[in-house]
């Protein structure tokens, strides 16, 4: 939205104002009045630009006061990404690529439809807990799902977080402190809503002293999340329209205060069908790459099978291995190059464990 635009709003906001209530000063009213009118036009205000200022004007670390001043800078609301009405049939489409996912995407679907309901139209989530064993595709589905979903799309990984720090920020009186993963995320998104995916939740360190988790208990309930601060930036942001989703392969793992905020969904292993699918979904994917269109636009079965029994991260890297194994073998003389399967290496190909669906042990 542009000033012009968002300054009309206000000016038809306050054509209706006759005297701010008893218990508003003018600067809090006047706030209120943006942002009744950002949220007609379905905007959401993430942080105060009053506030950031008075903070701006009383800071004397240079650092910091950098990181404010762009903060007045940049926009302080955003839209919220609301399907578009196609979305249900690309909901479909998605659950035909991912069949193990098709609880997750009935829980989309429902939301969809009663955010339809309104207008401007809505869309909101429980945040999710999706366990299930190693290598089944959750990291590849909810980076889809953000795409078919129309929002902006953020991964924490959380084997590799070490504090409360990383996603909060740290407190601005220590030299190497920094803001954390959630503002960075807000602030770079496009929308007041986008998915942030907590990956392997279920291995976060476990130290009392610099709980990584413990900014989420307030971030995934939404009466907290209205008013989360970043520890670095002192400033309040509504990040109560993140849609959460979080992955475990150890579920009871997870602290069980964290584990209840969160409706847990397990996802299985897929099918031997629905493996079938999931192969041919990543070759449809590499044929989008700037080489992909010398290739054929089928894939044998008999490769298909080959690759079946593999996580879809291993299968993707042997299609590519494949891919350039073809070219090499054909001299890529031939248009378009077919891939054989003797191109397949069986080297990463066998299961480790027998049966059907992803099971080698990852």
């Amino acid at each position: 939205m542009d000033k012009s635009t968002l300054h009309k709003l206000i000016d038809k906001a306050e054509a209706n104002k006759t005297q701010p209530p008893m218990f508003f000063d003018e600067e809090s009213y006047d706030e209120m009045l943006v942002q009744a009118a950002l949220s007609a036009k379905n905007h959401k205000v993430i942080y105060d630009k009053s506030l950031v200022n008075r903070v701006y004007d009383n800071e004397t670390s240079g650092k910091r006061k950098m990181i404010l001043r762009a903060l007045l800078k940049e926009p302080n609301h955003k839209p919220l990404a609301a399907p578009e009405p196609e979305v249900i049939h690309k909901l479909d489409d998605l659950a035909k690529r991912f069949g193990n996912f098709s609880d997750v995407i009935n829980i989309c679907k429902n939301a969809c439809l009663l955010g339809s309901l309104v207008t401007p139209n809505l869309f909101s989530m429980p945040p999710l807990l999706l366990s299930g064993p190693p290598g089944v595709g959750k990291t590849r589905f909810i980076s889809e799902l953000a795409s078919v979903l129309g929002t902006d799309f953020y991964s924490l990984d959380y084997s590799t977080v070490s504090s409360g720090f990383v996603v909060a920020g740290g407190a601005s009186s220590w030299s190497d402190s920094k803001p954390g993963f959630i503002s960075n995320s807000i602030r770079s998104s496009r929308f007041a809503n986008p998915i942030i995916m907590l990956d392997e939740l279920d291995k976060a360190s476990v130290d009392t002293r610099h709980d990584p988790m413990g900014p989420m208990y307030s971030l995934l309930e939404k009466h907290t999340a209205k008013r989360f601060i970043d520890e670095y930036l002192e400033i309040p942001f509504d990040v109560s329209s993140i849609i959460w989703i979080a992955s475990a392969n150890y579920p009871e793992r997870i602290p069980e205060p964290i584990r209840s905020r969160m409706l847990e969904i397990t996802i299985p292993l897929p099918t031997k069908e629905q493996s079938i699918a999931i192969v041919r979904s990543i070759y449809t994917e590499l044929l989008l790459e700037p080489w992909g269109e010398h290739f054929a636009v089928e894939l044998d079965l008999k490769v298909i099978n080959k690759l079946v029994t593999v996580s879809p991260r291993i299968a993707r890297i042997q299609l590519e291995n494949a891919m350039a194994n073809a070219v090499q073998r054909s001299k890529a003389k031939v248009k378009p190059i077919v891939i054989l399967p003797k191109d397949v290496s069986s080297s990463l190909t066998k299961p480790k464990a027998r049966g059907i669906g992803f099971l080698a042990e990852i």
